[in-house]
């Protein structure tokens, strides 16, 4: 996967795309095989890959005892945000989260949670962004602004692995498509090649 590339992965259940998308982040070991980063091997520059990467998973990742703010405090320190008040409040302002500033993430809806996980990516500024199902609880507006987001990222060169199944959605984001079937990757196509018929018709009668 080259900089600057929107890739998104397509795939019945079970193909791999959630195992493959920890891998990548590191949340998760290979049993074989390993990941390249600039022409190292993943481990050797870990901290780098760390440092520019975001991710969205099924796991939120968030500390449910914390409210919002303290939580986008915590990883801005991690990632040595600067400006951190302003652009926390910034943050959640965007992700429509300012006035829930202050309770506890626990009892936050999932849709929610999913923009506080949005807004964590917008306060740390990642360089590279492993998506899981991102879209997932979100409502119509917050689907919206978020799809704006993703635009805004790959325009200025900002480098994306998606998983979704919204395939229209995706197919409009996306440069690029990975179709993996049984923990392999089957094939590689451009997005602009690619119809929602067809990738309806391959998840439909597993011709992948």
């Amino acid at each position: 996967i080259n900089t600057g590339e929107f890739v998104m992965l397509i795939g019945n259940n079970g193909a791999g795309k959630s195992t493959l998308l920890r891998i990548i982040s590191s949340l998760m070991k290979p049993s074989k095989g390993q990941i390249n980063f600039r022409g190292t091997k993943q481990n050797d520059n870990l901290l780098e890959w760390l440092r520019i990467m975001g991710n969205i998973t099924h796991e939120n990742r968030l500390y449910s005892d914390l409210n919002s703010k303290d939580n986008l405090r915590v990883f801005g320190t991690l990632y040595g945000v600067e400006n951190l008040e302003s652009n926390t409040d910034q943050v959640l302002q965007k992700t429509d989260l300012l006035h829930v500033a202050r309770l506890p993430v626990g009892n936050f809806s999932s849709g929610m949670k999913k923009r506080l996980m949005i807004a964590r990516l917008m306060l740390c500024k990642p360089e590279i962004l492993i998506l899981d199902e991102p879209f997932t609880g979100l409502d119509q507006h917050s689907n919206q602004w978020f799809e704006n987001y993703l635009m805004a990222f790959h325009q200025q060169g900002g480098t994306v692995i998606m998983v979704t199944h919204q395939l229209e959605l995706g197919l409009k984001l996306a440069t690029r498509v990975l179709v993996l079937h049984q923990q392999c990757i089957q094939h590689d196509y451009s997005a602009s090649e690619l119809s929602i018929d067809q990738c309806i018709n391959w998840l439909d009668n597993n011709e992948i």
